[in-house]
């Protein structure tokens, strides 16, 4: 092909995409409203008409929810960030005119899988979607979602604790899923007030970091057995956030007394499938401190900081064997916000410190390698903990030394000062009083023959 025509012919696949395509040009601007976002996708409140219809559940409005769903998760990072801190109290009508996201919070009750047909299975690459009822102050909300906690049973009446944010569709009847042969308990029969299309569905059971506002169901994509990868990085930033919003003290009182690590160190005893999230107490000796830099600004935001510290606190441990090699100490990685001033920090350190936080995953990090050693040799497997600030236990320097034994000197040379004054008057009065007793004992008069 000639240059010239190849060149025009370059340029004019560059207009029509430029033309066919302003969503994925919206997209990656990530400054859009979400009205803005979804006119782009034509998904705006025109298009999602049909779902505010009276009228049974069908497919077309399904395919749309989909779509929806789609579409949200598609959204640039920060742009959703953003929408999320500026979603509105949920009300009893939809947001007009423009679109907005909603947040609401109450108790999820019922969970029912609504199963796709064969096309829309195959097109959203699963068998079913969950809805999930929620009951709030203002009423009942029905709520399509693309994530809901694993731990949650299907088709029984629960209560757990919960808070959505999410783009309100209908006030009309929502999509009611249709129990498996069997099940006993089939969906509510009260019909919800409000439809809403989320993301996800948050989980804050009644426990210490649940009240902190974390989401235990970021938990469900965390892998164990490896550093930090994709699937932990909103549980991680998540963690650092609720920490942030506790007190120290508050944190302390959560985790205890020092724990035993050994339970948490043993992949055998599956500690972290039924303990995630716990609050534990460590206390050792820190041999090494890094400063991790936080470049994401919707982090930072999250967090409200722009780094945090990773510790190797090695812990003593009863008597174990770890890659054939026995040891009575063994290293927990935390990760703090902040670290007590003054403390040293860097790759070669020791300085004795105890870190109460909430145990997230079973981390994995490379060992020196060394010839001969197989695969598994080279790898460690560890507890990571992340918490608000290590405590530092700083050892006395040696004029403080010199100056605390002068005066525990100055201190055991007082008391036995002490004694002695003590034994001496003691001596004297005992004397005192004997002589007392002998002149008592005496006649008062003395005849001779």
């Amino acid at each position: 092909m000639n240059p010239r025509h190849r060149s025009l012919s370059s340029l004019v696949v560059a207009v029509a995409v430029a033309i066919a395509s302003p969503a994925l040009r919206a997209a990656d601007r990530g400054t859009d409203t979400p009205a803005e976002f979804l006119q782009t996708w034509n998904l705006d409140r025109t298009a999602r008409a049909v779902l505010e219809q009276p009228g049974p559940w069908d497919g077309a409005k399904l395919q749309l929810c989909l779509r929806l769903l789609a579409r949200l998760a598609l959204a640039p990072p920060d742009a959703s960030a953003a929408w999320t801190e500026a979603a509105l109290p949920a009300a009893a009508t939809l947001p007009d005119p423009d679109d907005a996201f909603v947040r609401l919070e109450g108790r999820a009750t019922f969970v029912g899988p609504l199963v796709l047909p064969a096309d829309l299975a195959e097109i959203a690459n699963r068998p079913a979607i969950d809805v999930v009822r929620v009951q709030t102050a203002a009423g009942l909300v029905d709520v399509i979602a693309d994530t809901v906690p694993k731990a949650w049973p299907r088709w029984e009446t629960i209560d757990e604790p919960v808070s959505v944010v999410g783009l309100p569709v209908s006030t009309a009847a929502g999509p009611r899923p249709e129990p498996p042969a069997g099940t006993a308990t089939p969906w509510p029969a009260d019909p919800a007030g409000l439809l809403l299309v989320a993301r996800r569905v948050a989980w804050h059971p009644a426990t210490p970091l649940g009240s902190l506002g974390m989401d235990y169901g970021l938990f469900d994509t965390v892998v164990d057995g490896q550093r930090l990868v994709a699937g932990d990085t909103d549980a991680f930033y998540a963690l650092l956030a609720a920490v942030g919003r506790g007190t120290q003290t508050a944190i302390e009182t959560a985790a205890g007394p020092v724990a035993d690590a050994v339970p948490l160190i043993d992949p055998g005893r599956k500690w972290f499938a039924t303990h995630r999230g716990d609050a534990v107490t460590f206390q050792g000796t820190v041999r090494r401190a890094t400063r991790i830099q936080i470049d994401e600004p919707r982090r930072r935001r999250e967090i409200g900081g722009d780094h945090y510290w990773e510790l190797y606190v090695f812990v003593p441990t009863s008597l174990i064997k770890i890659n054939d090699r026995v040891q009575d100490t063994y290293p927990i990685v935390c990760c703090v916000r902040d670290l007590p001033a003054g403390m040293p920090t860097g790759q070669s350190i020791n300085e004795p410190v105890k870190v109460s936080g909430f145990a997230m995953k079973r981390y994995a990090y490379p060992l020196p390698k060394v010839q001969g050693q197989d695969e598994a040799a080279t790898r460690q497997e560890t507890p990571l903990v992340v918490g608000k600030q290590a405590l530092w236990v700083p050892e006395p320097s040696a004029t403080e030394a010199t100056s605390i034994l002068g005066w525990v000197f100055l201190g055991l040379a007082g008391i036995v000062a002490l004694v002695l004054a003590f034994g001496a008057w003691r001596f004297n009065r005992d004397a005192r009083l004997q002589r007392q007793r002998q002149r008592a004992a005496l006649p008062d008069k003395l005849e001779l023959p």
